[in-house]
């Protein structure tokens, strides 16, 4: 077999190391990016173009996708017509470590999921609204049971699963929902993310489950925390965290004419790889979920579950592969968000002005 590795030029080292590892490297015989830059005047890339026509003439076998989580990338080669496309599986069996994508089935970059809706800082412009939910909102653990499950059959793996909020850590059942994320997903790399104020007074019986599922802490590095207690505290417990700084700065990005071109926000914004879980439904990001809580405080309209943001993944027909191409759409909702202005991080306090958010 002969193979040429696609996708971003700074996944082809991972890609490579990982043939190595399974005694398949000899397949290996170009690298090709969308835009080769620097990388072009090497001999071992090739173009596109030069890619396709290596394809066609019978050259190579196909392409081994380095990111096989990037459905761009997947669609470009799939556009171009080369139809041969492989990727290493996170798991391999029977010593196969090169596989058909089709036959393994869609890989999903990432999830997010959120355990409480509500929080207990407060953060002035907080992009999910959490500062301004009026009363405690728990995510319903049999529906995430259901959901999780769902997915993993909808998706051959999901990169990583992100536990989430408001305060994931104010939910008293946060350990059932990370043991169900990683019976769903048993490689999957999860996160919990989190102010840190409640980090010091976790259980024991919460630290072990941490622990036996290999989960991440993220710790969102906000200048009112106790970073040195938090990371002794880390220590301590011998826990897996970060500690993500530059956490200075929040952004309005709401613009509540809805009359911004979607396509050009879609394209540009950070937020449309956040793909959001919630109640049987999936989007690009969490705003379809919870534009609600601002239309409440603020008697607005922004969209809501809108039937072309949202997907239904117990639609009937529904896969994977449609999931992937349906995220990668620019949303309704993206009318109604502008280009992200900055604004140094802060409390918010009540009266809570809608301006926190408005462009």
């Amino acid at each position: 077999m002969r193979l040429i590795i696609f996708g971003q030029a700074e996944s082809w080292n991972d890609a490579l190391q990982t043939a190595e590892r399974y005694g398949v490297s000899d397949a290996i015989v170009g690298l090709s990016d969308v835009n080769l830059g620097n990388y072009a005047e090497l001999d071992v890339t090739y173009s596109l173009s030069d890619m396709l026509q290596l394809y066609k003439n019978g050259d190579i076998d196909g392409v081994l996708q380095s990111e096989p989580e990037n459905t761009y990338y997947t669609n470009i080669l799939r556009e171009i017509g080369i139809d041969k496309i492989y990727i290493i599986p996170d798991k391999v069996d029977n010593n196969e470590a090169i596989k058909e994508y089709s036959a393994v089935g869609p890989v999903l970059n990432q999830i997010e999921f959120h355990i409480a809706d509500h929080c207990n800082l407060n953060c002035r412009g907080c992009a999910h609204y959490s500062n301004i939910v009026s009363h405690p909102v728990y995510a319903d653990y049999e529906q995430f049971d259901k959901d999780i499950h769902r997915l993993s059959e909808l998706f051959s793996n999901i990169k990583t699963i992100y536990l989430l909020g408001g305060e994931p850590l104010l939910n008293k059942d946060i350990g059932k929902f990370i043991e169900t994320a990683r019976d769903a997903f048993d490689t999957a790399n999860i996160t919990v993310v989190t102010n840190g104020i409640l980090l010091l007074s976790m259980s024991d019986d919460l630290i072990r489950i941490i622990k036996e599922n290999n989960v991440m802490i993220s710790i969102s590095d906000y200048e009112c925390l106790n970073n040195n207690k938090i990371i002794q505290y880390v220590k301590d417990n011998m826990l897996n965290a970060e500690l993500r700084i530059e956490k200075d700065s929040f952004a309005k990005h709401v613009n509540i004419k809805g009359d911004s071109d979607k396509k050009k926000i879609f394209n540009q914004c950070y937020r449309r790889n956040c793909t959001f879980l919630s109640k049987g439904m999936m989007a690009a990001c969490c705003t379809p979920f919870v534009n609600k809580y601002f239309n409440e405080k603020y008697d607005e309209h922004l969209p809501e579950l809108d039937a072309h943001d949202c997907i239904d993944i117990y639609e009937p027909g529904i896969d994977g592969w449609k999931i992937k191409d349906r995220l990668i759409q620019p949303m309704e909702s993206c009318k109604y968000c502008g280009e992200d202005e900055s604004f140094k991080w802060g409390l918010s306090k009540e009266p809570v002005d809608k301006m926190d958010w408005c462009l």
